[in-house]
């Protein structure tokens, strides 16, 4: 596939559960033309978002790129497309409620910062909770201070909400437990396999997952961190065999957490600046960088000069070099930008 066509999908989503049941694939050369169409999409430039469309601006995005795509009167789901729907099996994200009414789930986990006060489709589990088909628990976590966020809101907390099947409730406790484990101590593949039996993946799921980790280098228990450097910062690194990232003069260094590898649009936005020579990537401590940017909302972050020695104790393995700026000004990436190169972890 061309690697400067972005895919997406739009979904048909059940006016009961709020599941896709019907998708429809297709690619794109200029994201403008399909930004375009969408009337709340003006500060998403990569349309890094999902969005519902409604009857006109389905009709017109039909119209552009020929999906002929019909809901059937159902709600339309428009959202990027991501390497999670390469898995040979049904990943559970997105279908939590009717797989948990058929019994091939028997768990479901919900965390985000509120308010609100609601998670998306919470009205649809409700209704199946009020009928005794599912238990339900909400944990509240405050934050010390509110957190601000994009668009003038701010975060007070984290709103945990989980699910089970009657009978099923002692998954809860234990899926707490095995957090509380992993924040004392690296996750490790015997957290992911835990997690994944406790939410109901099949034997055969879980070893295909952790395989895949294992094959494509992903590190359990870190985070995928970008940052672009100049020429100098590149000698530095290395220099330094590619363990660390540099020191700068700088108050700051910007990283981004990208929870896939960057496509070549995503990449020249990280190194837009003029003086960037590369895109380097670094696997680091999920907990320690998080503390390093307590307060921040990503995907991008500032993280103190002074912070840096932190951030490099925390990263794990090598700095690996994404892409280059040529001589003519024109850039070269790496293959493993290609997002299907990488999976991350859903529930």
């Amino acid at each position: 596939m061309n690697p400067e066509l972005r895919r997406f999908v739009l979904r048909a989503l059940d006016p009961d559960h709020g599941s896709p049941v019907l998708e429809a694939l297709f690619s794109v050369s200029e994201v403008e033309d399909l930004r375009a169409l969408l009337a709340d999409a003006r500060d998403d430039p990569a349309l890094e978002r999902g969005y519902f469309p409604d009857a006109a601006e389905l009709a017109a995005i039909n119209e552009r790129f020929g999906t002929a795509f019909d809901p059937n009167g159902r709600e339309v789901l428009l959202d990027p497309w991501h390497s999670i729907h390469d898995v040979p099996y049904l990943v559970h994200t997105g279908y939590e409620l009717p797989l948990l009414l058929e019994g091939r789930k028997q768990l479901a986990k919900f965390s985000e910062e509120y308010p609100p006060n609601r998670h998306w489709n919470e009205e649809k589990f409700d209704r199946y909770v009020a009928e005794g088909a599912l238990h339900k628990e909400v944990v509240i976590e405050p934050f010390e201070q509110p957190i601000p966020l994009k668009h003038g809101k701010v975060a007070e907390g984290l709103r945990t909400v989980y699910y089970t099947r009657k009978g099923e409730e002692w998954r809860i406790p234990a899926s707490r437990l095995l957090w509380t484990a992993a924040a004392t101590s690296a996750w490790s593949e015997d957290f992911e396999r835990l997690q994944g039996m406790l939410f109901g993946y099949e034997e055969w799921q879980n070893d295909w997952w952790i395989a895949e980790f294992r094959k494509r280098r992903r590190r359990f228990g870190c985070l995928p961190a970008y940052r672009a450097v100049n020429a100098q910062e590149l000698a530095w690194i290395e220099m330094a065999g590619y363990r660390a990232l540099p020191p700068t003069e700088n108050s700051t260094i910007a990283v981004s957490l990208l929870c896939e590898p960057p496509d070549n649009n995503a990449a020249r936005r990280l190194i837009e600046c003029d003086d960037s020579v590369a895109l380097v990537h670094v696997s680091v401590r999920s907990l320690p960088f998080l503390a390093l940017v307590d307060g921040q909302t990503g995907p991008d972050y500032a993280i103190p000069a002074g912070r840096i020695g932190g951030l490099n104790l925390n990263i794990v393995g090598e700095v690996e070099i994404v892409a280059r700026r040529e001589a003519e000004g024109s850039w070269t990436f790496n293959r493993a930008t290609d997002p299907s190169d990488e999976l991350v972890a859903f529930d």
